[in-house]
């Protein structure tokens, strides 16, 4: 049932503690979700705006922008459409053209610009566009139109929603374990690590060993962090790029924080999960790039 690793010589699961030496402000991320779906508007501009849709399933974006052209006269459509990252999507805008009313047909969809959403909370967002063909670029504030409940509601629960290597979302509550015996020197081990996650925090549990094969006898550690989603990134786990997850994990007592990733890979009979290797080269903002190749496995 769980996922057997024989003893390596490796960095550790258990070095998932190691110390960042960055610092993050502790507020909640804004994050992406199908709660900001709906319509958007630049008050200054009322009669013109745009409606959201976010597909998780796939991670993307649609936006339907209702606008004119910069002529002015009759009204003027656009389809955008891009990948989710956090806060922000990177699209891309279409036109449709050689439709008939209520008639069924061949329709043309031409890429016509690009656009770069960031959203500052569920009731405040910001567009910047770009048009190819009249080089037309420029940027606008948008409003929510109606409420923020749904949105407000996935954040309060988000830490534990996770996208998973086929881009499903999957939840990380629960307990999981990892059964093995990880060689850290001559004269020390891990064993068995057991990991459960709530809403809000993570703990985990480790047998440590003062031999290099885990025997003997076995002290077992238990630390607790408070767990915080961030966003989702490329990652590499065995030279093949996946999607991770980025987690900020902070000790509620020092206040000392570790950014991490976590990956889900769904693809066989039960998922198992993987976190970044903390002394591998970092991104911009101190986050490991690479993977751990020890898997966490469902403690059924």
């Amino acid at each position: 049932m769980f996922k057997q690793i024989n003893t390596i010589t490796a960095s550790c699961a258990g070095c998932l503690l190691a110390l960042s030496l960055s610092a993050r402000a502790n507020e909640t991320p804004m994050l992406i979700n199908f709660g900001v779906g709906g319509g958007w508007f630049e008050p200054a501009t009322s009669g013109q705006g745009f409606t959201f849709d976010v597909v998780p399933e796939s991670n993307q974006l649609v936006a339907y922008w209702f606008t004119y052209p910069e002529e002015g006269g009759a009204r003027e459509w656009y389809i955008a459409q891009g990948d989710i990252n956090g806060d922000s999507a990177s699209l891309v805008i279409y036109q449709t053209e050689n439709g008939i009313f209520d008639q069924p047909g061949e329709i043309e969809l031409n890429a016509v610009g690009t656009a770069f959403l960031q959203y500052d909370s569920c009731q405040l967002a910001n567009l910047e566009y770009f048009f190819d063909s009249s080089g037309a670029t420029g940027e606008i504030t948008l409003t929510r139109l109606g409420s923020t409940r749904f949105c407000q509601q996935f954040l309060a629960g988000a830490n534990l929603e996770a996208v998973s290597h086929t881009n499903a979302w999957v939840n990380l509550g629960g307990e999981w374990v990892f059964e093995g015996c990880v060689k850290l020197g001559e004269n020390a081990s891990h064993g068995t690590e057991w990991l459960e996650f709530t809403e809000t925090t993570m703990t985990l549990k480790i047998e440590n060993f003062d031999t290099p094969d885990c025997t003997g006898a076995a002290t077992l550690q238990t630390l607790e962090m408070d767990l915080q989603r961030v966003d989702r990134v490329p990652a590499m786990l065995d030279g093949e790029e996946v999607i991770a997850n980025r987690y900020v994990l902070t000790d509620p007592v020092s206040g000392t924080e570790i950014r991490q990733l976590w990956y889900v890979d769904d693809r066989g009979e039960f998922p198992v999960i993987s976190h970044g290797v903390l002394n591998s080269p970092a991104d911009d903002e101190g986050f490991p790039t690479e993977l751990h190749n020890l898997f966490f496995s469902p403690a059924l």
